[in-house]
């Protein structure tokens, strides 16, 4: 046998290799707090959840409470509902997010005010 058949009768003889099994996991401490985010090759102890791809991607958004999944609420604080106006924020006009100082000078503009 020469040196090519050896290797296709190795290359025949290889077994493919399996793709592992995932399974999304967040491991917790008591207070819900994720501590670790696996999904292969799984430690052996601690309390976890399994959960879906998309919420291991944004694992920082979420905590646990009595075993179920909980979004953290982002308050991000102040917030206020503005409808258009003759008086109140100087903005460019259809780009409201665009504010202008009271010093500044544009041709098109609206106004917006609390609502």
């Amino acid at each position: 046998m020469n040196t090519t058949d050896e290797f296709l009768k190795a290359w025949l003889d290889l077994q493919p290799i399996p793709e592992p099994e995932i399974e999304y996991r967040f491991y917790y401490d008591d207070t819900g707090r994720i501590t670790t985010c696996s999904q292969t090759n799984h430690q052996e102890h601690g309390e976890y959840l399994v959960v879906t791809e998309y919420e291991y991607k944004h694992y920082y958004q979420y905590y646990i409470e009595n075993t179920k999944l909980k979004i953290i609420d982002i308050n991000t604080g102040y917030r206020v509902q503005l409808k258009k106006s003759d008086s109140g924020y100087k903005v460019v006009k259809n780009h409201a997010g665009i504010i202008l100082a009271d010093n500044e000078k544009y041709e098109n503009v609206e106004y917006y005010d609390n609502n």
